[in-house]
């Protein structure tokens, strides 16, 4: 373990516990391989897939894909019993509403 690593110092103060909780999983898991600034900016970017969808160049998006893979696979374990959102196009939604409103 890299002990010169604050891991707690890290934590955005807009960031969820949930998404806090992957973040810090993904740099314990990686800590010992990375230098700091390389660490964070690996874990951002694995956050940003996971939970806003971000997308980058492929190469990346496969470096982040072997990186994550335990913690990955942890996260969407947990959120199997969890609610889902689902999303519809705005005219998918509005042409329902007008349809229930005129009945």
């Amino acid at each position: 373990m890299n002990p010169a690593i604050d891991l707690e110092s890290l934590r955005s103060e807009h960031e969820s516990e949930e998404q806090w909780e992957v973040r810090r999983s993904f740099m314990l898991e990686h800590r010992d391989n990375f230098d700091e600034q390389e660490l964070v900016t690996l874990a951002q970017l694995f956050t940003n897939i996971e939970f806003l969808g971000c997308r980058y160049p492929q190469e990346t998006m496969k470096r982040i894909a072997q990186l994550a893979g335990k913690v990955s696979a942890k996260y969407k374990d947990s959120r199997k019993n969890k609610l889902k959102r689902t999303f519809v196009q705005a005219s998918d939604a509005a042409e329902q509403k007008a349809k229930r409103s005129f009945k």
